[in-house]
């Protein structure tokens, strides 16, 4: 009889700390400036800034080129827990592939936190799950491998905590 008791109870507090750890977090990517390695068709249609606006349909497109990238500026330090990018529901969302996930607190000095071999099919969630303790200011976005290659995310989510 003690035994039932007792597994009710660790149930609960597992399930208190798994809420607390995801009240925690908050995409720390929301409307931060973002850098891209280039700009389709130089065309402000496809400004970087249009990858954290939360708005899955609007378009953010780097020009063909080979590794091309992007980079958020958090403005502070955080600890990621998880970078989200989800790839376009239209005509690209097969253009994700090879992808590296970088975290760094500055832009000389980034760490691979994840990678993604793909492709993507459309529409499709990546998720990634950076290493405990990893701390950064820029999360950056690459692709690795090709010739020519267009980054054309529908949007990026950083998942993390502010850290002093």
């Amino acid at each position: 009889m003690f035994s039932l008791l007792l597994v009710p109870a660790l149930v609960c507090i597992c399930h208190v700390d798994i809420i607390t750890c995801h009240y925690e977090l908050t995409n720390v990517a929301h409307s931060k400036p973002v850098t891209l390695s280039s700009l389709y068709d130089n065309d402000s249609r496809y400004v970087g800034s249009k990858v954290v606006n939360g708005l899955f349909s609007d378009l953010t497109a780097t020009a063909a080129e080979r590794s091309p990238w992007l980079r958020i500026d958090l403005g502070a330090r955080f600890e990621i827990n998880e970078i989200e990018v989800f790839a376009r529901a239209d005509c690209c969302g097969t253009q994700l592939h090879d992808v590296d996930f970088k975290v760094g607190e500055n832009i000389h000095d980034m760490y691979r936190c994840g990678h993604y071999t793909g492709p993507t099919v459309k529409g499709q969630r990546i998720a990634v799950f950076c290493p405990h303790n990893t701390i950064g200011r820029y999360v950056q976005i690459q692709i690795t491998k090709g010739h020519k290659n267009e980054l054309t995310p529908a949007e990026v989510l950083v998942w993390g905590v502010k850290v002093n």
